[in-house]
Order: structure tokens, then sequence, then C-alpha cells
């Protein structure tokens, strides 16, 4: 980890763990050697060097003049994933015309990011990644496998429609306009995901929702 709001170098140290509470949550510690003069700390970035992701809640830094809270609340990526490192924004609020020079080049990175505009590679997009971009609703349709499977567009000028998560899947080969989709997984933000327990849940109604179309569909072919 490591921290800085001005236009010094970032002070660093790794994170050691030192309890396991009773709600079976990690907690760790680093100590900061940070000079008398190196000003309050805006940002702390973290790399996590452990080999599956973490999910970060909250530190708090115990500085001379008082502690500065930092809350997370979100995914890590491994390093062999993703080797950038994840920058986190203390809680206090800023003013556009107060806020720190430094502080502002880190946000405007931070709003890239979340924007894909700092992707490496193109393409779809990995589950690591942390890209809150929208798109309209190409690929309700799969005109490779059948014309007539073709459907139109919603979400333009035609057929206005609430946006989706943009994913970066490659165009139809048939139709570029239209994007190819997969059955069950597909992009969605790390943090962004259901939890075990509710995605189970989700999966359950949406089999449960679709049983009475089945049996009218299959009453018809026993008749028949």
């Amino acid at each position: 980890m490591s921290g800085t709001l001005m236009e010094k170098d970032p002070v660093k140290d790794n994170a050691r763990r030192v309890l396991l509470d009773a709600h079976g949550e990690d907690q760790y510690e680093c100590v900061f050697d940070m000079p008398e003069d190196f000003g309050p700390v805006g940002a702390i970035r973290v790399l996590n060097q452990d080999l599956k992701e973490i999910f970060l809640k909250e530190m708090k830094l115990e500085l001379p003049d008082g502690s500065v809270t930092f809350t997370f609340n979100s995914w890590v990526a491994p390093k062999s994933e993703d080797p950038t490192k994840r920058t986190f924004f203390s809680n206090k609020s800023y003013l556009p015309l107060q806020t720190p020079e430094p502080l502002k080049q880190l946000r405007k990175q931070e709003l890239e990011t979340l924007q894909g505009k700092n992707r490496e590679r193109a393409g779809e997009f990995e589950k690591f990644e942390r890209v809150y971009d929208y798109d309209v609703y190409n690929d309700l349709g799969n005109p490779d496998k059948d014309p007539e499977l073709a459907r139109p567009i919603l979400g333009g000028l035609s057929h206005p429609y609430p946006r989706r998560c943009k994913t970066g899947r490659k165009p139809c080969d048939k139709d570029p306009s239209a994007e190819t989709r997969k059955a069950l997984e597909f992009y969605v933000p790390r943090d962004e995901e259901f939890t075990t327990v509710k995605g189970a849940q989700f999966t359950g109604t949406a089999v449960l929702s679709a049983l009475p179309a089945v049996f009218p569909q299959i009453e018809a072919a026993l008749v028949d």
C-alpha cells in the first residue's frame, strides 16, 4: 500500500494479517514511515499480491493529528490478473477549487479507468476490469445463426430504451451492428455481481418463471 496527496514520493509498506475476528474477517496492519512534512493523505494505492482476489472493506490511517478513514467495499484482483495499483480516496470531501492538484490527477485517472479509456487491450472486458460504460440492446437476436433471428436495436433513436452495461463483445459476422452474446456468463463489473446466494435465488426464480410457459407446450405436444 502507498499513500500521498502532495507532489512527493509516496510511502509504501506491505500489509500483514494481525487478526481474524469473530465474523471471519481478516484484519491487516501496515506501518508507513512518513516524513513530518508529508502533508495530508488523500489517497491510498493498493496492489494485491495474493493469489486470489480479496474484498477490502475499510482502512483507518492513524496519524499524529488524527485518523483518516478510507471506505473501500470493493474487490481487488490479484496482481497476476491486474498488475495495476487500485486507487482509493479518503472519505474527506473537497470542493472543486479546493481539491489539491495531485488528487485531481488521481481522480482523473480513476474516472478514465471506469470509462474504459485506460484499457491496454481490445475485446471483451475481463472479469476483474471495472468499466462502467453503457451500450444499446443490440444483442437480443442471433443473425449469425439465422437471419430470421435478427432483432431491432433497443436504445437508439428509433427505439428509445434504457441502456445496458457495455461488455466489449465482438460484433456478429452477418450484422456488424449487432453484438454476439453468451448464454449466461457476460461481463458485469465485479463489485456489481450477485453474491452466491443472490445468484442462486435469481436463477431459481428464472427457472420457476419459465415453467408455466413450458407446461402448455408439453400439453400441446401430448394432444398433437
